[in-house]
């Protein structure tokens, strides 16, 4: 009876890398799947860029369609009147100062460009982090699988010995991960970006509104402020990964995929404002 249960522990201990390493090709193909997923996600937001807002000669409907009753402009006045008080406060024409200017017009330009770079690197704390979790997770699997009643007297089995040299290379391996205080510096830059870049997004909104008295609804805009919802959907993600919910984490890397690929997507467009506001020579630096 004890050889046929030592016997089967063996067998464990021969079964158990097998397993560690379909699991990690599970991950690896999971990863893969993200990244296709962003990819296609980019070219699809290419392709629909250009009727992603239909002008408004587009929309079929005539001016006079388009202009309100008497009525309906009475009721809009009096729902909105309130907001337009005091007015000084929505002046236009050089007495926002520096704000309109184009040294404001540029903090939001080339704020996304460095947020962008600073996305790239909080993607890479993460993806560290979550390795120095998955390792440690893989040693005390394989630390399960040792047997305990192994006789000091006799020889250790040659797969005992593969699986203890095989704990020792994990455990120098997350030992170093472990060095680079990847989780700390992930939650550190995560929260710098989330409250870095909701502010340079409305930032950007306002000065836009402040130097040419409106808004420019179009696929730069709406991508801007789907990163902003993901952002928080995104942090929203973490009291549960604390807890240890996989579904969670897997949610939180599937978001920030989608925000990474909408980042990726905007910078040609939002090249092409920088580069307007840039050659703008009517604009005043302050």
């Amino acid at each position: 009876r004890n050889c046929n249960s030592f016997g089967g522990m063996i067998g464990k201990v021969t079964t158990m890398p097998m397993r560690l390493r379909a699991d990690r090709q599970i991950r690896h193909a999971r990863l893969m799947w993200y990244g296709l997923g962003a990819t296609l996600l980019v070219v699809l937001l290419l392709q629909c860029s250009s009727t992603f807002v239909p002008a408004p000669l587009q929309h079929g409907r005539s001016l006079s369609e388009n202009e309100k009753s008497p009525a309906e402009a009475a009721v809009l006045a009096a729902a909105t009147g309130g907001l337009m008080l005091p007015g000084e406060a929505w002046a236009k024409g050089g007495q926002w100062g520096p704000l309109e200017g184009k040294a404001s017009s540029l903090v939001h330009p080339l704020s996304e460009g460095l947020l962008f770079l600073l996305t790239l690197y909080t993607g890479f704390l993460g993806w560290q982090w979550r390795q120095t979790r998955l390792v440690g997770i893989e040693i005390s699997d394989l630390r399960k699988q040792v047997p305990k009643n192994l006789d000091p007297e006799e020889e250790i089995p040659s797969a005992v010995k593969q699986l203890q040299a095989q704990i020792a290379q994990l455990t120098s391996d997350r030992q170093d991960l472990v060095k680079g205080k990847f989780k700390d510096r992930h939650y550190t830059i995560s929260a710098l970006l989330l409250g870095g870049g909701i502010f340079i997004t409305f930032y950007g909104a306002f000065n836009t509104w402040f130097r040419a008295d409106k808004l420019f609804p179009g696929p730069h805009l709406f991508a801007g402020c789907a990163i902003v919802v993901l952002w928080s959907l995104a942090a929203a993600c973490a009291p549960f990964m604390e807890k240890g919910n996989d579904v969670a984490r897997n949610v939180h890397i599937a978001l920030n995929v989608i925000i990474l690929g909408l980042f990726a997507w905007q910078l040609p467009t939002g090249w092409e404002i920088l580069m307007k506001v840039w050659g703008n020579a009517k604009l005043p630096w302050f």
